[in-house]
């Protein structure tokens, strides 16, 4: 027999035991921590997966848009452009929105001249530099094959590469603005 200063003699078996329901406790608390780790991992594994497949849309031209029909499925995708001029339409105290999109080119006001056009719709109010003739349009949305118009989720307007004012390029349109130099 051994003695245990706090409880006086204890049988060697029953210490034995003790020993081993202290390993078999261990392992099974060892088990719990690793499936919980393990369970851990999976969330937040998949809380990623899923945060990505939103901001991986590639856009496309309207020109591929409108010449592969394969996007025409109702997926969401995006499409950028310039806005056409004169085609945008909204009705007074309506914020749903109709426009025609074109392609861009570089350092070209508005949609390419000639350059294939696509309806579009948006519903809600439409960021600031939508119509600076300069500007990118990138619409976020899914191709509405009944109404055969894109139908606009979210607008993103890619600025300029160089500011172009409006006014500069326009001084008759806005009293006071100087029209800008020009170089022969």
């Amino acid at each position: 027999m051994q003695t245990d200063p706090y409880t006086g003699p204890v049988p060697v078996a029953e210490h034995t035991v003790d020993a081993e329901s202290e390993r078999s406790a261990w392992r099974t608390h060892r088990a719990r921590l690793l499936i919980l780790g393990g369970v851990v991992a999976l969330a937040v594994a998949y809380m990623v997966y899923a945060a990505f497949p939103g901001n991986t849309l590639y856009f496309v031209t309207v020109s591929e848009f409108l010449d592969d029909p394969k996007l025409h499925d109702g997926q969401t995708l995006r499409v950028a452009g310039a806005l056409a001029p004169d085609t945008f339409r909204r009705d007074d105290g309506s914020t749903l929105s109709r426009f025609r999109l074109g392609d861009k080119q570089p350092d070209v006001p508005g949609a390419a001249p000639g350059s294939p056009q696509m309806e579009a719709s948006y519903v809600g109010v439409l960021p600031d530099l939508f119509f600076n003739p300069h500007s990118e349009i990138i619409l976020e949305g899914h191709y509405d094959g009944h109404e055969q118009v894109f139908a606009t989720d979210n607008i993103l307007v890619k600025c300029p590469s160089k500011y172009q004012s409006i006014q500069a390029e326009n001084p008759d349109l806005v009293p006071g603005a100087v029209a800008p130099a020009q170089t022969y």
